[in-house]
């Protein structure tokens, strides 16, 4: 286990009146973080230990989790939120281009009907799995999305990038001017508690930022969560102080 201290970062809440992420999702929804899993018998966690993965088993529980999703509906499948989760997890460690390229179409399909759990599982992944592995076309992809993120009135894609190029040892990174604009704004971790982000009509929008705390190591697999069923409110992960909506 690597020893380096904990770094601070903050958990964004996002503006989406649907947003699985905000704590307090429509009645028989599933649009929020995952409920509380058996920790060695789901095969998120049993995937994700070590030597853990076998193709069989990611499979048979991919088809599960999108055949439930096309059930149920976009945002409506507490399982395809933990296949979001995993690949968050596991893309930093393994990277795979068919995984990835199918997490973030489905992420990103899923937020534009307004489920945003998933999109906020791949900023983690853009954000953490950057700093561990630097792969130039993920950084490209990194950026377009954070753009469109915060061109859409969020907060949550910059806020990881900006903590990504704070934390990261990658340097002289070619980064897009709009980007950078947007970046320019933001000069301190406490600067994310305002409202820069334009909504119509020229109005701020303001994007809370819930309390600061240590951030976990970036490669730690989630833990079981530990959600209230009534409160939706989580155990805090990847850098959110408790109680928070989870992050993972």
């Amino acid at each position: 286990m690597d020893s380096r201290e904990h770094r601070p970062r903050t958990a964004s809440i996002s503006l989406c009146s649907s947003s699985p992420s905000e704590g307090t999702p429509a009645v028989g929804s599933y649009g929020c973080t995952p409920q509380s899993l058996p920790k060695f018998q789901h095969p998120s966690h049993e995937l994700l230990k070590e030597n853990g993965f076998t193709q069989h088993v990611y499979h048979k529980y991919r088809r599960r989790c999108l055949n439930e999703r096309k059930r149920l509906g976009i945002g409506q499948s507490q399982e395809m939120n933990t296949l979001f989760r995993f690949w968050s997890f596991f893309l930093r460690d393994h990277f795979n281009k068919k995984m990835y390229e199918e997490f973030k179409q489905l992420a990103l399909e899923d937020a534009r009907e307004g489920y945003r759990y998933g999109l906020e599982c791949l900023f983690r992944y853009y954000s953490y799995g950057l700093e561990k592995k630097f792969r130039l076309d993920i950084f490209k992809d990194f950026q377009e999305e954070t753009v469109k993120d915060y061109e859409a009135g969020q907060l949550y894609g910059l806020e990881k990038f900006w903590a990504f190029l704070k934390y990261s040892k990658a340097k002289n990174l070619d980064i897009d001017p709009k980007l950078q604009e947007y970046l320019g704004k933001f000069r301190r971790l406490e600067d994310f508690r305002v409202d820069p982000p334009m909504g119509e009509e020229g109005n701020h929008k303001r994007h809370p930022i819930l309390p600061v705390a240590g951030r976990p190591h970036p490669c730690s697999p989630p833990a079981a969560s530990s959600c209230s069923p009534s409160s939706q409110l989580c155990s805090p992960q990847e850098g959110t102080a408790g109680p928070v909506v989870q992050q993972c």
